[in-house]
């Protein structure tokens, strides 16, 4: 192709005057914008489909998956396109249609998300991601090689390795950039959807100055301008769900409270992206869901008192301030990732009325870690990070030897886990009983209802006393939370079992639930 086009060529990138030096300029912006574009898309792309798909790994890898597959078909084509379009403005239009489709994505979410979260765990994640994700993947991965090209060009070709190299150099500190104020400042200051819409329109805003720079037709310009207030059009707030009386993003999920029933049997729940996390009467705070009172196995000691007790993971406080209510000089620690489900606990869920419930927004393992010699009567986990899914370090024979370590020597661990019985679901209790098993000697298990082979609330009782007598000499007084408890405990021969430890090392658990949601 001539490097000196003749009239009714495209816009040529070469030039002797000062314009090559200001091309240049620009297209490294481009490069760094482009390069953090992806990324911010991206990280705010979990945010957006945690609470139709879950927050667990298989929502993660599938949207890394095709972005990367996207950038690299964006890669070849960007080449391809640059060699036979040597013009400027190809750069404005790869950025307008990147744009477009960037401010698209929210409204295109909701149209798209709740008919495929039936498609599965995996399938679901991964074709919602190729929906939404993987052409302006393309677009933006296309940038980067065409920027090359036009970049060498205003050197006349006479250096091409710099170009590449200044331009690889930019796209990938951008990308360090995106990733860092997208985790660190957008998700927990901005909606995910003024996110993408802001992405969008300085993408936009980066095309029409290239096809401006490009002296492209007047045409061309006033189509591009003219795209950013008919995506912007659309409305891309999610209209509120019957119940909600409040909703937020934070760092880690979208946080929704919600409401139903009437005085005096009224029922106000959280619920953290797709998983309801507990609840409690707001009027009364009595608890509203059958699990949350299994913290009183605790009891089942003597003396049945608790002067101390950690819960890991708040869900909607319930339990902690239960705990607290009834005895009000025991010192009640809950810790929960999430800084911001603290702040729903103290305007939604009571929090403030319980002085001596303490909050602490730090991971579970790094919180206990941190603890040094301190102890409690009674730790109980139920930290959840998606659709039944544990946080796979808070699952494993080292985590639970840390619990046991911060136990009173006649304290107690009770966990909760969602899956089944028996059958094709059980493989989470069974390993689950088996790891546990390698730090308490004595576990167990309570189904707290449902059919066996189905996933449901199921309760680990640990210690490292023998527990068998406690069950076994228990109060049976008829209407008594003994009864009611001790109703659905498991004997040893309906127990699931497995040769499965689950270790730091070795760690099958996010594979497992994903197996069980399959089947």
């Amino acid at each position: 192709m001539s490097r000196n086009p003749s009239k009714s060529s495209p816009p040529s990138i070469v030039s002797e005057d000062s314009s090559a030096r200001k091309t240049r300029i620009f297209l490294g912006i481009v490069c760094f914008f482009a390069g953090a574009a992806i990324m911010v898309v991206e990280i705010s792309a979990f945010r957006l489909l945690a609470p139709y798909f879950g927050n667990t790994i298989y929502t993660s890898t599938a949207l890394i998956g095709v972005v990367l597959v996207a950038f690299s078909v964006g890669g070849y084509l960007g080449g391809r396109l640059a060699d036979r379009r040597p013009a400027l403005d190809l750069i404005g239009w790869l950025l307008a249609g990147a744009a477009v489709l960037t401010l698209f994505i929210p409204a295109l979410n909701m149209a798209f998300s709740l008919s495929l979260r039936g498609f599965g765990i995996i399938s679901g994640p991964l074709i919602i991601s190729l929906l939404l994700f993987a052409l302006p993947g393309v677009l933006l991965g296309a940038v980067s090689p065409a920027s090359v090209r036009f970049y060498s060009l205003t050197q006349k070709d006479t250096h091409v390795g710099a170009a590449a190299g200044t331009i690889s150099m930019l796209g990938s500190l951008g990308s360090f950039v995106g990733t860092f104020v997208s985790g660190f400042f957008l998700l927990s200051t901005f909606k995910v959807s003024a996110i993408f819409i802001g992405c969008g329109v300085a993408l936009l805003l980066l095309a029409v100055i290239s096809l401006v720079m490009a002296k492209s037709n007047a045409k061309g310009q006033v189509i591009a301008a003219g795209l950013i207030a008919a995506a912007v059009g659309w409305s891309t707030e999610q209209p509120p769900y019957l119940g909600i009386i409040h909703e937020r993003e934070s760092a880690y999920h979208r946080i929704s409270v919600a409401e139903e029933g009437a005085s005096p049997h009224k029922r106000r729940l959280l619920s953290l992206d797709s998983t309801q996390e507990g609840g409690m009467n707001p009027e009364t705070g009595e608890l509203i869901l059958p699990y949350q009172e299994y913290w009183k196995l605790a009891l089942l000691r003597e003396p049945a008192e608790i002067t101390s007790a950690l819960f890991i993971g708040a869900g909607a406080f319930g339990m902690p301030e239960n705990v607290s209510r009834d005895f009000p000089k025991a010192a009640v620690d809950v810790v929960e990732i999430d800084p911001e489900v603290i702040d729903v606990g103290r305007k939604f869920f009571k929090l403030d009325e319980h002085p001596r419930v303490t909050a602490h927004a730090a991971d579970a393992r790094r919180f206990l870690h941190l603890s040094g010699a301190r102890k409690w009567d009674m730790i109980f986990g139920d930290a959840y990070n998606g659709r039944h899914a544990i946080p796979s370090h808070l699952a494993t024979r080292e985590f639970f030897q840390m619990v046991a370590d911060h136990l009173e020597p006649r304290g107690v661990y009770v966990m909760n886990i969602i899956s089944a019985v028996n059958g094709r679901k059980s493989d989470l209790t069974g390993g689950m009983i088996a790891t546990l098993r390698q730090v308490f000697p004595s576990v167990e298990v309570f189904a707290v209802g449902g059919r066996r082979d189905e996933p449901q609330n199921i309760v680990l009782f640990c210690s490292r006393e023998n527990l068998r007598p406690l069950i076994a000499d228990r109060y049976t007084a008829a209407g008594s939370w003994q009864e009611r408890l001790m109703r659905t405990h498991l004997p040893v021969g309906l127990v699931p079992r497995s040769e499965v430890v689950f270790t730091d090392d070795y760690n099958p658990v996010d594979a497992i639930i994903a197996r069980g949601l399959l089947e």
